[in-house]
């Protein structure tokens, strides 16, 4: 049957989603120019490291459509985690026929408020 989404009372699902699809294009288009400072400030560490090396390869990503789906919210060593499902049509080169795609992102954000939701690992669906 459908996986459960554990999220804690109160929690707002709409808002935090609008957010999310908002940071997923901003990190796309700071992917694809090469902006670093703007990558490192939504992601953590490791995650950084990781797209660093791929940033500013000349694509340009167009997100023709963009879902999003919480899957879970949880809090655990004062960090809060969430799980995105995210899915849609990019294309990649301008021109080209749209691709589908599909991907979790795992976001963390430090339960003290010190940053916001940092992208921390990316999980390719398919």
């Amino acid at each position: 049957g459908p996986a459960r989404t554990h999220v804690p009372a109160g929690f707002d699902i709409a808002g935090f989603l609008r957010a999310a699809k908002e940071n997923f294009i901003r990190l796309q288009m700071a992917n694809d120019s090469g902006r670093l400072e703007e990558l490192r400030d939504m992601t953590t560490t490791g995650m950084f490291e990781t797209l660093r090396a791929d940033a500013g390869a000349g694509q340009q990503t167009d997100v023709v459509t963009l879902n999003a789906d919480l899957l879970e919210v949880a809090t655990e060593g004062g960090r809060h985690w969430a799980g995105v499902r995210f899915s849609g049509l990019v294309r990649e080169t301008p021109g080209a026929e749209p691709a589908s795609f599909e991907e979790v992102w795992n976001l963390m954000k430090p339960a003290d408020g010190s940053s916001g939701w940092l992208l921390a690992g990316i999980q390719q669906m398919h």
